[in-house]
């Protein structure tokens, strides 16, 4: 796991977007690609696995933890990093940007849209557009992504 993977993986813990497999995996990962410490191998030994005990031993791990308003900037910036590289189905993607932000109001502290509050609205706006289309409008659905790339490019440049 590079440097960018690890920061998003532990902002997706600290914004609440993990499980105790999640950091099972990660352990594991990162004893497969040679890393080694005596907190990775306490993970291991750890029964039963479950949150209660594995997160605990995992925060140990990492030296300093990010707020949890930094964690959601960064799992944003990295989903939107991959909508506007234009390689993957906006519409997923920012799926998964929800997914991982699900713990986060973004109906707290608006000013006028829904994801103000983090600069997300005009994409949340976007996304839930596509609801708003006929059936087979795919020149509209790939109009609205467009749109999604440029926003998240927008995004990218003032955050």
């Amino acid at each position: 796991m590079n440097g960018e993977n690890e920061n998003y993986f532990i902002a997706k813990y600290v914004a609440g977007a993990c499980d105790t497999d999640d950091l099972v995996n990660y352990e594991n990962d990162k004893l497969n690609n040679g890393v080694y410490s005596d907190e990775l191998l306490d993970i291991i030994d750890a029964e039963p696995k479950c949150w209660d005990i594995v997160s605990p031993l995992f925060e140990k791990l990492i030296a300093q933890l990010p707020s949890f308003e930094d964690s959601i900037h960064l799992i944003i910036k990295h989903h939107l990093k991959l909508i506007a590289g234009e390689k993957l189905d906006p519409f997923i993607q920012f799926r998964q940007l929800l997914n991982d932000i699900d713990n986060f109001d973004l109906h707290e502290n608006v000013t006028k849209y829904v994801g103000d509050n983090v600069g997300i609205e005009h994409l949340y706006g976007f996304y839930y557009a596509r609801d708003e289309l006929e059936v087979n409008d795919n020149y509209g659905v790939i109009e609205i992504g467009a749109l999604m790339q440029e926003e998240s490019k927008k995004w990218l440049l003032e955050h």
